[in-house]
């Protein structure tokens, strides 16, 4: 009795001191601020999509995405970018919240993440330059209370900046897989630089929906456009003045021991300072990263794009042969391309078949054009045009990117897709007008309306149609499977939403192999075996479980 009465006094005592170490550990002092502080900014609503701040403007275009445009020092543009989106940061938050309690519905684990967070990112605030905390910090003061649970508003603004990094240690989560292609002629007729990619950062819908085309004028570096979302300072797809672009690709990793700066802040560091790929490279070599990333930087300068390949232990850079660079998310400088993690990561996953799919797609092309680079990224299909079904992470178009864009550096106009994916319309800006955008009516969008892209084909068909309805029934299955295979008719619906694609069969043989009806699980393991499958892991799965069977 005596002993059991010490071990719940002893769980009790760290239920009550595992909470305080955890808000010791992750409780950031707010950085060195302006002498002259902003007292009581208010913003002005002109109408229920359009609101000013000083210069600064927020306002929704009638593809659905928002634009935004902030000016001056850190702290100013972090208190402006707070006011203008204070409700896309809010409802993105609870978005951002609502993944993280259906991906963990136990409190318990939830609470387990925040420790073992709290002590990884102790240090975050000390591997981000002064200038983004300092906008980090405004933009942080228009956070709600209501994941006050959570941690402090500032906290949690700097680890949402880690979220894409800490997509990379739990791989399983598949969060991060993009693919960009870009392809340039400066030597015969026009010059022509175009860059597009896929940014496949999934965290739900919802997180999705809400994109945010943000113009920056800083008072000090290059005026750049970015795709971002509500309290988000870093940059995953950008491009600036001088016609330097740079977007993120994972890359295999280690699991770390310690967080260091997310890769976004490094990208936001070089988008704002760097003109030319050496300058992007001296940027990047400085930081100390704790998961590996590929930088994929396109310069009208160089007249070249290359890939800056970022590990915890050194940076490799990576030069085409030709005018071509195809990346997906594995290494190929000659420092990691032969590396057993390399290797090894090209074996398991779907990011060479994607490499491959789009080397034949761009080899079928002689010109180089914003068109084709559209069609690229688009494309659902596996190598040789093999069908994958809809939505398979084999396919370049994998159905659940939160933003693609088509750049042109040498001609500074960036396209920007609208959601949903890159099925919707691409909006075109010109990047070298962004300082007058401060003298723009915010009711009229700065967008170039001759240049617009239209919507996929695809978004209008019955295919589209049938993938929604094939998403709702997958969730309706994973909350309750044996309902949903009581329902008549059900799992003949369901495949017929998606006939070609393997996880429908995998996840009723997954329920029939637990319910020890080793029948219908080998007949949908065989179906799913049948199908193209994007990760050793689940074939070797499947292969165990037949032989189980047998």
């Amino acid at each position: 009795m005596r002993k059991k009465k010490l071990i719940i006094s002893g769980v009790i005592s760290l239920l009550i001191i595992i909470p305080l170490i955890f808000i010791k550990i992750t409780v950031y002092p707010a950085p060195e601020l302006p002498e002259i502080q902003i007292q009581n900014p208010q913003r002005e609503t002109i109408n229920s999509t359009t609101f000013r701040y000083k210069n600064n403007w927020l306002r929704k275009n009638k593809s659905g995405n928002w634009e935004s445009y902030v000016e001056g020092t850190a702290y100013e543009r972090g208190i402006a970018l707070g006011l203008l989106h204070k409700e896309l940061i809010q409802s993105q938050e609870t978005a951002f919240v609502g993944e993280i309690e259906k991906l963990l519905p136990s409190r318990i684990l939830r609470t387990v993440m925040q420790l073992g967070l709290g002590w990884f990112n102790r240090n975050l605030n000390k591997d981000i330059p002064e200038e983004y905390l300092q906008e980090i910090y405004g933009v942080s003061q228009s956070f709600s209370d209501e994941y006050s649970y959570v941690g402090p508003k500032f906290n949690r603004v700097l680890n949402y900046h880690a979220a894409h990094d800490i997509g990379h240690m739990v791989q399983n989560m598949n969060l991060v897989a993009c693919t960009a292609v870009s392809q340039w002629d400066f030597e015969s007729g026009e010059s022509e630089m175009v860059l597009g990619r896929n940014f496949d950062f999934y965290f739900g819908d919802e997180f999705a929906k809400d994109k945010i085309v943000l113009f920056v004028n800083p008072s000090e570096g290059y005026d750049f456009v970015s795709v971002t979302w509500g309290g988000f300072s870093g940059v995953v797809s950008g491009m600036n003045e001088k016609g330097l672009t740079v977007t993120l690709n994972a890359l295999p990793s280690e699991i770390p021991t310690k967080s260091s700066t997310p890769v976004s802040i490094i990208a936001r560091d070089v988008i704002q300072y760097a003109s030319t790929i050496e300058e992007a490279y001296a940027i990047i070599s400085k930081y100390d990263v704790f998961v590996s990333e590929s930088f994929t930087i396109a310069s009208a300068l160089d007249q070249t794009t290359a890939v800056i390949e970022k590990t915890p232990e050194k940076t490799a850079i990576h030069y085409p042969e030709g005018n071509q660079l195809i990346v997906a998310n594995h290494f190929q400088s000659d420092e990691y391309k032969n590396s057993p993690l390399n290797l090894d990561h090209i074996r398991d996953s779907e990011s060479m078949p994607r490499h491959d799919r789009m080397r034949e797609l761009t080899a079928d092309d002689t010109a180089i054009s914003v068109e084709n680079t559209l069609r690229y990224i688009r494309d659902q299909k596996g190598s040789n045009g093999k069908e994958l079904g809809i939505g398979n992470p084999m396919a370049i178009n994998q159905l659940l990117a939160h933003h693609a864009v088509i750049f042109e550096p040498a001609k500074g106009i960036a396209y920007i897709s609208a959601a949903p994916f890159q099925e919707n319309v691409f909006n075109a800006y010109d990047v070298r007008a962004i300082k007058a955008m401060e003298n723009l009516d915010p009711i009229h969008s700065p967008e170039i309306d001759s240049l617009r892209l239209g919507q996929d084909p695809f978004y209008t068909s019955r295919e589209f149609s049938n993938y929604e309805k094939y998403k709702i029934l997958k969730e309706n299955f994973k909350k309750d499977p044996t309902k949903s295979v009581s329902e008549k008719g059900f799992i003949e619906k369901w495949i017929a939403t998606n006939p070609e694609y393997y996880e429908p069969y995998l996840l009723l043989a997954d329920y029939y192999f637990g319910q020890k009806d080793f029948e219908l699980a080998k007949t949908y393991y065989e179906q799913a075996r049948s199908k193209a499958i994007p990760y050793l892991g689940i074939s070797t799965h499947i292969s165990e479980n037949l032989a189980k069977i047998k």
